[in-house]
Order: C-alpha cells, then sequence, then structure tokens
C-alpha cells in the first residue's frame, strides 16, 4: 500500500502515512487540483492562471503561479511526487503515491472483468469499494469554472458506477438496503430515469408500494413539465412491472431485511440514559422541543433538532429528559448513542461504528457475528434506514462532533424525531431547527443549587441557612452555570466545615477557581481544555488575549488592534468561536467572554504567552482607543505587567 495518498473525490488532501498534510492558500490548492485532474499531461501556464482567476488574471499572474508552484515542490517532495516544467507549463509526476481518482477505475476495470467472468458478485464488490472512494463533490471547496468539464465527466462516471451496481443488488434481492442510498442520490438527479426506475423498484419490492408509485408519478410531471418528454424505457418497463406486481417475471429473493418484530419494544425505551432526578430550569426550550414533537408538518417532513450551547451547560441532560416524555409517542423504541464528540475517554465515532451500535440497539438481525462490521456507510446507512421505514423512532444523539459524523445516523422517517447535542454549531443540517442553551437564569440557578445542596432539611448540607447573598456570590462565581453549580454543591456535601459563603470567597479569586470546582472527573475544566483543543492556533492566541481583559466585550475592530490581525480575520475567528460557543453574542458585532472561560484563558496566557507578547497586545489595544479619542474600558492591566501601565 501506498504511503502517500492524494484525494480529489471530494475535498482535496493529501496524507503521508496515514498523517494528513496541511495544504495552504486556495492558489496552491487549485494548482494541484487541477494537475491531479490531468493525470500527468503537461497544463499550461495560461491554462492555470485562467483556472486560478476565473478568466480574470492579474498582469502578475506567471509570476504568482510560479511562486506557488515552488512553495508546492517542498509539500510533494516528501509525498514522492515532483512539479516538472514543460514548455509554457507544468506536469505532476506522482510517482508511486496513489491518488483516489486512479483507484476508483482500477476498481471499476476489475469489475468489468469480473462481469466478463461471470463473477457477478466480486463485481458488486469492486463496484461498491469504488464508491467507497467518495467523500462528496470532485475538488469540493474548489469551485472553479476551469475545472467543472473535468469534474463533470468523473461524477458521470461516478453515477454510471453507481447504476451498475445497483442493478446487480436489485438481481441479488436487497432492495432495501438500496433505499437510503438511492433516496438520496434520486434526489441530486431526479430527472437521471435509470436510477429512478431502481428506486422505484428497490421501494416496490421491499414492500413501500405506495411510495413507489408515488416516485414514478411525480418523476413523470417532471420530465413533462420541465422538459417536454414522457418516461423512457426503463422507466416505463419498472412501472408496467408493479403495475403487473412482477408476477410473469422470475422476481428476485426477497431482500434479507429485519422484520419489524425483530426488536421486542420492551427493551428499546432501555436505551435511554436514566432522567436527572434534580433536573430544573429551561422550562421554555422544554416547551418548544415538545411542541416540536407534536407538530403536523405533512408528509415526508424531517423532525430534527440541535440542542448546541458550551461544555457543561446541560444539553445531554436537556436531551434526556425530555426524550423521556416524549417516549410514549414512539412506540418503536428510544434509542440513545454516545458520538463521543469531545470525551477523553475515545475517540468521535465515525459514521460506520455509530450506524453499527444502533443496528445492534435496535436489535437488528445481521447474518452472524461480524457481519456488520464488514460493511461500507452506505451499506450500514442503507440497512439502519430499512429499519427505520414505518417506524416511529425517538433518537438522541449525544455529543456530536459534526456535521458529517451524523448525516447517516438521522432517523429521517415522518413519524421519527431526532434530538442531536453537540458544542459546535450544525450549520450543515439545514432542515434542523438549533435551539441554543445559555447558562441558567440567577432563579434557576439558585434552584439547582438548592436541589443538590440540599440535606432534606431545606438547607445547605449540615449548615445553617445560608444568607441569600452568600448563594448568590457563589452563583456569580460559578457564572451560573450548571456543571459549575454542581461541582460547588459536590464540594459543599463533602466539606461539612465549609459554610456557603467561605466557599464562595475561596472561588472569588480567579485564578483558583476552576481548580476550586474540579471534579472526580475533570470537571468544567477538563471540558473547556477539550474544546481549546480544537481550536485554530490563531483562535486559541485570540481567545486567551480575551480572557486577559476587564470587560470581556469587544467588536472586531477591538479585537483586531488587540491581537495585530486584520479586521475581516478577526472577524472570522470570533465568528468560529462563538459557532464552537466558547463566545458568546450579547448583539451583533459585539462578543463576549463567558467568565469561566475568561477564567481558564488567563491561567493559560501566563503560561503560554510571554509578558512581551501580552504587553504588545494591551498597546495595541490601548492606542486602537486613545486614536479614537474613547475612554479605556479597563482600569489597569489585571496581569500586572509592566509598570508603564500604571498610568492607563
Amino acid at each position: 500500500m501506498s504511503v502517500a495518498e492524494f484525494r480529489v473525490l471530494g475535498p482535496l488532501s493529501l496524507s503521508i502515512a496515514g498523517q494528513s498534510v496541511p495544504l495552504h492558500g486556495a492558489k496552491q490548492q487549485v494548482i494541484l487540483g487541477t494537475l491531479l485532474l490531468c493525470h500527468g499531461r503537461r497544463v499550461s501556464l495560461a491554462r492555470l492562471a485562467d483556472t486560478v482567476w476565473e478568466h480574470h488574471p492579474p498582469v502578475t499572474a506567471r509570476k504568482q503561479i510560479r511562486n506557488a508552484v515552488s512553495g508546492l515542490r517542498g509539500v510533494l517532495q516528501a509525498a514522492g511526487a515532483a512539479v516538472s516544467h514543460e514548455a509554457d507549463g507544468y506536469r505532476l509526476d506522482i510517482g508511486d503515491a496513489a491518488l483516489d481518482a486512479r483507484t476508483f477505475q482500477e476498481h471499476c476495470a476489475r469489475a468489468r472483468f469480473c462481469l466478463e467472468q461471470g463473477q457477478d458478485d466480486d463485481a458488486g464488490t469492486e463496484l461498491r469499494a469504488a464508491l467507497s472512494l467518495w467523500r462528496g463533490p470532485v475538488l469540493s471547496g474548489l469551485d472553479r469554472s476551469g475545472l467543472r468539464a473535468q469534474t463533470a465527466v468523473l461524477e458521470e462516471r461516478r453515477l454510471a458506477v453507481l447504476e451498475e451496481w445497483a442493478e446487480l443488488e436489485l438481481a441479488r434481492g436487497r432492495h432495501a438496503a438500496l433505499i437510503g442510498e438511492l433516496s438520496a442520490v434520486v434526489a441530486e438527479h431526479p430527472l437521471r430515469e435509470r436510477l429512478v426506475a431502481q428506486f422505484v423498484l428497490a421501494l416496490f419490492h421491499s414492500g413501500d408500494r405506495a411510495r413507489a408509485f408515488a416516485v414514478h408519478e411525480r418523476t413523470r410531471r417532471k420530465l413533462a413539465d420541465t422538459l417536454g418528454l414522457d418516461p423512457g424505457p426503463e422507466l416505463q418497463d419498472a412501472h408496467q412491472r408493479m403495475l403487473a406486481d412482477d408476477a410473469g417475471a422470475p422476481g428476485p429473493a426477497p431482500a434479507p431485511v429485519p422484520e419489524r418484530t425483530a426488536v421486542p419494544r420492551a427493551q428499546l425505551p432501555g436505551n435511554l440514559p436514566a432522567d436527572l432526578r434534580h433536573f430544573t430550569g429551561r422550562a421554555a426550550v422544554r416547551r418548544r422541543l415538545l411542541d416540536l414533537a407534536c407538530r403536523d408538518d405533512g408528509p415526508g417532513a424531517v423532525r430534527t433538532a440541535l440542542i448546541e450551547g458550551m461544555a457543561g451547560v446541560g444539553k445531554t441532560a436537556l436531551a434526556v429528559h425530555v426524550a423521556h416524555r416524549l417516549t410514549p409517542r414512539y412506540p418503536d423504541g428510544a434509542l440513545f448513542l454516545d458520538l463521543c464528540g469531545h470525551s477523553t475517554a475515545a475517540a468521535p465515532l465515525s459514521p460506520a461504528a455509530a450506524l453499527v451500535q444502533l443496528l445492534r440497539a435496535a436489535g437488528v438481525e445481521t447474518g452472524g457475528p461480524g457481519a456488520v462490521e464488514g460493511l461500507s456507510v452506505a451499506e450500514l446507512s442503507g440497512l439502519w434506514r430499512s429499519w427505520l421505514a414505518g417506524r416511529s423512532v425517538l433518537l438522541v444523539l449525544d455529543d456530536a462532533a459534526g456535521t458529517g459524523q451524523i448525516r447517516p445516523l438521522l432517523a429521517d422517517g415522518a413519524g421519527c424525531l431526532t434530538l442531536v447535542t453537540s458544542r459546535r454549531s450544525l450549520t450543515g443540517l439545514s432542515a434542523a431547527r438549533p435551539y441554543f442553551l445559555d447558562p441558567f437564569s440567577r432563579e434557576e440557578a439558585r434552584e439547582l443549587f438548592r436541589r443538590l445542596a440540599d440535606d432534606g432539611s431545606g438547607r445547605p448540607t449540615g449548615r445553617q441557612e445560608a444568607r441569600p447573598d452568600e448563594v448568590d456570590g457563589l452563583l456569580g462565581h460559578c457564572d451560573d452555570h450548571p456543571l459549575a453549580i454542581a461541582a460547588a454543591a459536590a464540594k459543599l456535601r463533602h466539606r461539612p466545615a465549609w459554610s456557603v459563603g467561605y466557599l464562595a470567597a475561596r472561588l472569588a479569586d480567579p485564578d483558583r477557581r476552576l481548580a476550586e470546582l474540579r471534579t472526580e472527573d475533570g470537571g468544567l475544566l477538563n471540558r473547556i481544555d477539550l474544546s481549546y483543543s480544537g481550536l485554530h492556533p490563531d483562535q486559541q492566541r485570540l481567545l486567551r488575549l480575551l480572557g486577559l481583559m476587564v470587560t470581556p466585550v469587544v467588536n472586531a475592530h477591538s479585537a483586531a488592534a488587540l491581537c495585530g490581525l486584520p479586521v475581516q480575520r478577526t472577524e472570522e475567528l470570533l465568528e468560529g468561536l462563538v459557532d464552537e460557543h466558547l463566545l458568546q453574542q450579547p448583539e451583533a458585532g459585539h462578543y463576549r467572554v463567558p467568565g469561566l472561560v475568561q477564567a481558564y484563558c488567563r491561567q493559560l496566557s501566563r503560561r503560554l504567552d510571554t509578558p512581551e507578547d501580552r504587553e504588545s497586545a494591551f498597546k495595541g489595544l490601548h492606542d486602537f482607543y486613545l486614536e479614537r479619542q474613547l475612554i479605556l474600558s479597563y482600569a489597569g492591566d489585571p496581569c500586572p505587567l509592566q509598570p508603564s501601565w500604571d498610568s492607563i
């Protein structure tokens, strides 16, 4: 197996020995993508310029391309590849490195040979392997008109291979396993008649006859309205076979689809974690989630709710609490899956591993131990969707790392509901409804603290009743954050000699606050650390500097002065931190660091940033305000840094 691998069937990427190699800059990526798609043929400088700048190259285009190629050579050398200058252009030789587009063609060639030898099963395996190489549109993210002809050719080949594979699967009687994948492709290519014909036959032979006829009729009308055409021979043949119930033809064997009775109903609700005895608050969002489950949005409506918020804010607790109240509405089961998107104990689940766990939880019979693990993501997703078809299931997907991880898992049947929790804003799920969780209101925080610290006597464990100002002081230092409140209550339960006021005084020191709130599993400190570690280095540095400010509310211009980056780049970083729920946005254009995140970043900056770096950052912010004749929003250097700041 080649050590280096170039991939163009999806986002452009290069990996060496399994490790991803960063490809910096759109210009270099477009040039590399163009050379890879030309499979070792020379590409002229004029064509490269037209592709990079969309037929409007600057006068310095040739020089910029030469510089970009020079930068690429250092990256490619480690992969055993080389760019050579030929006449007025360049040619790429990838040597022994793998290219997924070339591997795709090799699988297709072996499949054709197997078909000629009558080895249909082996041909199906090769075609499936070819299709599994695709991770999205060719060179997705590098949309250039100069590349569209080549990407269109590859996309057409993919669809042709998909049709060949689907034909073999239909002949083998695996109708239900095809439904999920064909449904998605037909939605993208609704007038590709062979695919539609295969889809309606898969639906029909899986028992979903009404949907099969509906898809056929919808396609017939679209062909007539859009192109003025009648259905072609393949679609007409599929329709006639359905009308005749395929009585005169040697029909395929029934697909090996798990029967509806494969999952004992009594076992399904037990998959949910136990509801929290002390659950409190979130009345408004609970009501909205319950209303979502009761809505009738018509046939085909997909119900997916995204519960988003910073680490430890109570997303999982809310999802499980709501799921327990909705269970009676979903008689076919309520399933829970921890996706480990942000976990110290395990890596995020891959879509394939997640599907395997869901199928096991559903009790799907798969033909023996290990049979499921041998299937591709598309096959597993098809099996999962075929099990969901016609069922009413509640699915909780907890701690999602990103949209790509959960898209194949969604329970998209009309009678199903999916609750997803994530620390990130999953903007890739356009049909889903987001629900954002902020820290508690003070009233909710008081109620949670009372429940967790109560020994049954109505007051904190073993103590005289605490004064309201002491409780509010403690909750303020906890930022009204549910996990921090739980940690403070646990500390009091295990320190009988401590009073609420004493703990509040200890929490008043921001440098020791997170350490005081540390629990056996690390608590909030570990959770914020996991979120921070997944950030871009520029985001990490900006967040650390924001944590040093006394008044941690900024806009893009003041933050740019603080970190020394262009305003547009700084705004991108700030918005990314909002998506990671590490910054709050009190109003458009303004950003605030939550108190506990600020305490974390303050400590981190003292370890990672030099005093000179910190002073330089604050001097930039100081100059920014002076130039605009504004009053500084802080009264001195909170670190402190240099004596010169005493005069500010």
